[in-house]
């Protein structure tokens, strides 16, 4: 009798290897197909403080983490802030990754090593075909990523103008600067500095952009900002980031009877920042639970409601978050005002939600304005008094005379 397996996951990052996790601590033990994890991948390897807080696993990982309690942040014109009191976590990707794919194993997950060529759907039954076997299975989970082939059987391709353009480096030499934010001008997208410990990843990511003009920003930014600064760079990577700035797009079907999508190929990245670990690991945990439920339907639901309306609010602000004037006078402010200074630190390194942070803007916008004007009038006293103390010094020096 041919043997059928309960559920089969193409891909084994963080989204498919932790749902299989989840489902391997209630006795499902779920088949993995994945022919490149676990690697260094095309990653700035950030970490919010609700990813780390959400899944414990984390912290186990055997590896050193790149830990900023600060985050420098650049205009669009070149105007600096450094933002926070907190944390943020930089780590690498190979060693995250492979962590949380030997748990699945270990819990009695499988590894198929080897890359999905086709899947298709017969008699309610997954055929799922790499080059060397066949496989047959009742649930189809894709966590296949960006070009997701389980995606494409399924809904189609995630359409091109809903995609950050990234490149970038891993090199040595830099694990001792700021976590670093610099958005461009007239450009969605910024480049980034994540020192991880063990090397630090410098990238940038672009809404629309190609290779040849991204590696010069980057170039340009680096002999910029570290023109004395000497680096090994130990490779160089490209690749795609799934985001959107329009709604509808989070309004595809991400489940049906019998299929689940998550992380990547699911599209469920923060359409602001890129950030993509939280809700891979998320949605792998919102999938084993519907499946331990037997209810796949009940999966769309369940996402939309825990991030899902969270990254819708974000794609509506995305263009304003990105706009040149805003960011230099946003970043201009918070060189003055602590309160939006922690804003834009939590936003960016906590997971906070856009409809949260919207509230908490105007909530202390008032506390804000007190503190831009305090500044200001402080720096008018403190100017003023030198300007007393260089005319009494003046004075001094005219009766000694």
């Amino acid at each position: 009798m041919e043997n059928i397996e309960h559920v089969a996951i193409v891909g084994g990052g963080p989204a498919g290897a932790y749902c299989a996790y989840e489902l391997a601590k209630k006795g499902i033990y779920a088949t993995i197909f994945d022919h490149s994890h676990p690697r260094e991948k095309p990653c700035g390897g950030g970490l919010s403080a609700l990813a780390i807080e959400k899944f414990p696993i984390i912290r186990k990982v055997p590896v050193k983490r790149g830990i900023g309690r600060k985050l420098r942040l650049i205009s669009p014109s070149g105007y600096e802030v450094r933002v926070g009191t907190g944390y943020s976590v930089g780590i690498s990707r190979l060693h995250m990754d492979n962590y949380i794919l030997d748990s699945a194993l270990r819990k009695g997950a499988k590894l198929v090593k080897e890359k999905v060529i086709a899947v298709r759907q017969e008699d309610a039954i997954w055929t799922i075909r790499t080059r060397e076997k066949t496989l047959r299975a009742k649930i189809l989970v894709g966590a296949d990523g960006v070009n997701s082939i389980v995606r494409r059987s399924l809904v189609g391709p995630i359409p091109r103008e809903n995609f950050y353009y990234a490149y970038g480096y891993f090199v040595k030499g830099l694990e001792r600067e700021l976590t670093t934010m610099k958005f461009l001008k007239n450009q969605i997208g910024y480049i980034w500095i994540f020192p991880r410990r063990i090397n630090t990843s410098i990238g940038i990511a672009l809404q629309k952009g190609d290779l040849r003009h991204m590696r010069g920003q980057l170039d340009s930014f680096l002999q910029e900002f570290y023109p004395k600064r000497k680096f090994e760079v130990l490779s160089k990577w490209g690749g795609l980031i799934p985001t959107s700035d329009k709604v509808d797009f989070y309004n595809g079907p991400c489940a049906g009877k019998n299929w689940i999508l998550v992380g990547d190929a699911a599209g469920h990245v923060d359409p602001v920042t890129g950030e993509g670990i939280l809700y891979a690991m998320w949605s792998g945990e919102l999938a084993a639970k519907v499946i331990l439920n037997k209810n796949l339907r009940q999966y769309d639901y369940l996402w939309k409601n825990a991030y899902g309306y969270d990254l819708m609010a974000g794609a509506k602000s995305k263009s304003l978050s990105y706009n040149s004037f805003v960011l230099d006078l946003s970043i201009r402010i918070a060189q003055r005002s602590q309160t939006l200074s922690q804003l834009f630190f939590d936003i960016i390194t906590t997971g906070e939600d856009y409809t949260n942070f919207e509230h908490r803007l105007i909530r202390d916008a008032p506390r804000i304005a007190v503190e831009v004007i305090s500044s200001f009038i402080g720096l008018h006293i403190v100017s003023k008094r030198k300007e007393l103390k260089r005319e009494a010094t003046r004075n001094r020096k005219n009766q000694s005379r």
